[in-house]
């Protein structure tokens, strides 16, 4: 953490310089902790600086955590979902740094889990500035309230997840100026981790305005509504509380009721880059600002075989290198008919003079991912502009009818009209209800939930946590997919980093590893 940390503190200084346009360029010689936080658009800088270390990552980038895991991009940029794919049924590795992902041989040295931690806390760290600096500043309350509120939703949203992956962490609530104070730091419970993380949604809520830095990703008070029934899946989790579960249906169904947000009449139109800001985008995490600052989905999901053995070698992608694949097992779970199986996997790829090339057998692997491939906007498959969505409505929906079953240990009607109208758009039913879920008891309507959500959101970063939460048997269903993998229970949580351990003797380890 020492090392990862120097890098962090000194690094956030140039972080803190991004405005209105998270990337614009602004003279960093006379910016000091005195003179900097002064203006409202000092505030909005040290604000926009949460979404450079959670997107575009550009201090990752160039200082890395300080022992050669360098970061491409920042926290959601390819290890946050990459790496829960693979734990599960969904996807197999093609590249070493994952390997311990994918056979669940996930030691406490990995460099992947060592780089999200430093990630998470790089971004927890910047929040935090900007909570304690942007009070002192003379400006319009309601707008400093509202800066405040956008950086404790990101504080609550980067906590709840850090408790996801890793139980019990560090809950640190000041910004860390300075390396003395990450010592001798102990584990905090994560009961009470997400207790402040929903003080800080509930803080959010109630001082996000609606017409002051909307759009675009940016958090609003619906987005926080949303986020908060997700961190509240995480709580019952641990708690198994009606009350936590009434918490997510509740916070859910504030989404739910203004009509705001809705489903696109075609599931494929969620990865349209020209429409990644549209209805059904709830929190979406920017990339394409520039020409450097791009996600890597075609690089890290994409056959290299699909050019080399085009007409001419020029068609299909370039700089490809399918980090990751689909299992054969998440491909045949589709039902016939359901459309978000092709948007989501393919199985050969069709040139522009009519031949097509066939995977199996020619290719290394029979499928690939196509999800986040925008063929039109992107056809060399290269760095893109598709952003990674964090959250989106369909979601919002699957949370409330997962939380009314667990509430009212049954489905109500209200559960299978949510679940129904997302079956409704896979299937392009237009209401017919030719394949809504009826007559399910408590049991089966969870396994409808948990089936559903691996086909609706499938390379999103879900699939690993859905099994820790909804499966019966977590360890046999991966295995049962991955026989030469080692599932185990003590992977329903990640390793602490070695590293940080090493420099705090206060960090414990969790159970098995």
């Amino acid at each position: 953490m020492k090392n990862g940390f120097i890098n962090t503190v000194f690094c956030l200084s140039l972080s803190l310089a991004s405005c209105s346009g998270f990337l614009d360029e602004v003279p960093l010689s006379n910016v000091t902790d005195k003179n900097y936080y002064t203006t409202e658009s000092d505030a909005e800088g040290a604000v926009n600086a949460i979404y450079e270390a959670v997107g575009i990552g550009s201090v990752g980038f160039w200082y890395g955590t300080g022992n050669g895991n360098t970061p491409y991009g920042g926290l959601f940029s390819n290890d946050y979902w990459l790496a829960q794919e693979l734990m599960s049924d969904n996807a197999i590795h093609d590249d070493w740094r994952y390997a311990g992902f994918d056979t669940f041989s996930l030691p406490e040295t990995d460099g992947q889990v060592k780089t999200l931690w430093f990630n998470f806390f790089r971004a927890i760290n910047t929040a935090n500035i900007a909570i304690d600096k942007i009070p002192a500043i003379n400006m319009d309350p309601d707008k400093r309230n509202h800066l405040v509120g956008e950086a404790r939703f990101w504080r609550g949203l980067l906590y709840a997840e850090m408790v996801k992956l890793w139980g019990d962490v560090p809950l640190r609530q000041l910004p860390s100026e300075s390396v003395d104070p990450l010592f001798n730091v102990e584990r905090t419970d994560q009961l009470t981790v997400l207790n402040a993380c929903f003080e800080d949604f509930e803080f959010a809520i109630d001082n996000l305005l609606d017409n002051y830095r909307t759009g675009y990703g940016r958090a609003n008070s619906l987005i926080a509504n949303a986020v908060a029934a997700k961190a509240s899946l995480i709580k019952a989790t641990r708690t198994h509380a009606a009350e936590d579960y009434q918490a997510a249906a509740d916070y859910a169904y504030e989404v739910i009721k203004t009509g705001k947000y809705d489903l696109y009449p075609d599931y494929g139109d969620n990865f349209v880059i020209s429409k990644e800001h549209g209805i059904e985008s709830i929190l979406s995490i920017n990339y394409g600002i520039n020409d450097t600052w791009k996600s890597q989905f075609n690089v890290s999901l994409l056959p290299s075989e699909i050019r080399k053995n085009s007409p001419g070698g020029s068609e299909g992608p370039d700089n490809a290198n399918s980090w990751v694949a689909p299992t054969k097992d998440l491909y045949m779970s589709f039902a016939e008919g359901d459309l978000r199986r092709d948007i989501t996997i393919m199985k050969d790829f069709t040139y522009s003079d009519g031949s097509v090339y066939v995977f199996e057998g020619n290719a290394k692997y029979p499928y690939y991912y196509t999800k986040y491939w925008d063929r039109v906007a992107e056809p060399d498959g290269k760095n893109s502009d598709q952003n990674y969505p964090f959250m989106r409505y369909s979601e919002v929906l699957l949370i409330y009818a997962e939380a009314l079953n667990e509430v009212h240990q049954g489905p109500t009607t209200e559960a299978y009209q949510a679940i129904n109208k997302v079956r409704d758009r896979a299937f392009k039913d237009n209401g017919s209800g030719a394949h809504d879920l009826k007559d399910l008891d408590y049991t089966g309507f969870r396994k409808a939930i948990l089936d559903e959500r691996r086909w609706e959101l499938a390379l999103e970063g879900s699939r690993w946590f859905d099994l820790v939460r909804l499966s019966t048997d977590f360890a046999q269903t991966i295995k049962r997919v991955k026989p030469s993998a080692y599932p185990e229970e003590k992977h329903k949580l990640f390793p602490i980093p070695q590293y940080e351990r090493l420099l705090n003797k206060k960090i414990t380890q969790n159970d098995g590893y």
